[in-house]
């Protein structure tokens, strides 16, 4: 009977804590439309990083329901799959959150995964908010821009060999370097200048308005290219904003993490 008596007391005090502690998130969120706990986030990680994607953890304590998937350009992974095959899972995530009841969905990422947050937009638009922390990997200008390969690669694809291995020096932000392998069309989905991952196309490939806001690293070689590289091609929102961070390319995130976290709160508030 004293063990069943403390059992009973520890979950009185376990259950009164949680009483507490949501209290302050109800008193928060009393007039929003949408609460964090309802909202699927859908963070994607950098080039050569790996799932858990920036902020997750921050996110998840403000009681957001965070995805963070492991991408084709994943540490270890390097390009197994296409583009679009990449994009085709994220589709079934979003999918997933709806079916199980979540009211927004909302992508975000940072470097590589801004650029695949904002295609994915572009192929899907199905999404109800983007947040892009130093977008990188431009196949159409900088670094990544190899024609000579993505014509090689190219003319393998249209004399039937989409399995031809293309060999390409992959970049990175703080002047790293590896070296890859992919097929000629996996190659091309991701390097190609009319690809997927051309930011400025995806932009303009957007044909419904999405809260969007931007965080540039402002050491970036995209942001020299200013606001209408991309964002001034988006279907304007109200709600959408492009700021310059002074945070290096991989610190914009946790610089941001409040501005971010506030801009989030007008989004679902509506």
């Amino acid at each position: 009977m004293k063990v069943l008596a403390l059992l009973v007391v520890l979950l009185a005090h376990t259950l009164a804590a949680a009483a507490t502690d949501d209290e302050p998130y109800a008193a928060t969120y009393s007039k929003f439309k949408v609460k964090p706990h309802q909202v699927a986030l859908i963070l994607l990680h950098g080039k050569w990083g790996a799932p858990p994607a920036p902020l997750t953890t921050e996110f998840k304590e403000q009681r957001f329901h965070v995805i963070s998937p492991s991408m084709p350009w994943a540490r270890d992974r390097y390009y197994d799959v296409s583009y679009e095959t990449g994009l085709k899972v994220l589709n079934e995530i979003v999918k997933a959150a709806r079916a199980d009841g979540y009211q927004r969905v909302i992508m975000g990422g940072q470097s590589f995964g801004a650029n695949g947050a904002l295609a994915y937009a572009s192929a899907y638009g199905d999404i109800d908010g983007l947040i892009l922390f130093a977008p990188g990997h431009n196949p159409d200008i900088d670094r990544n821009y190899q024609p000579r390969l993505v014509s090689i690669a190219k003319e393998a694809i249209n004399s039937g060999k989409p399995e031809t291995p293309i060999s390409f020096t992959d970049y990175n932000d703080g002047s790293r370097t590896q070296t890859f392998e992919a097929r000629a069309d996996v190659f091309v989905s991701f390097f190609g200048e009319d690809s997927l991952a051309n930011m400025s196309l995806s932009a303009r490939r957007i044909k419904t308005p999405i809260p969007t806001i931007v965080f540039m690293g402002n050491g970036d070689y995209v942001t020299r290219q200013g606001s209408h590289y991309f964002f001034d091609r988006l279907p304007k929102h109200p709600l959408s904003r492009y700021t310059v961070s002074s945070a290096s390319h991989r610190g914009v995130p946790k610089a941001s993490f409040e501005e971010t976290l506030a801009w989030i709160k007008e989004v679902i508030r509506q």
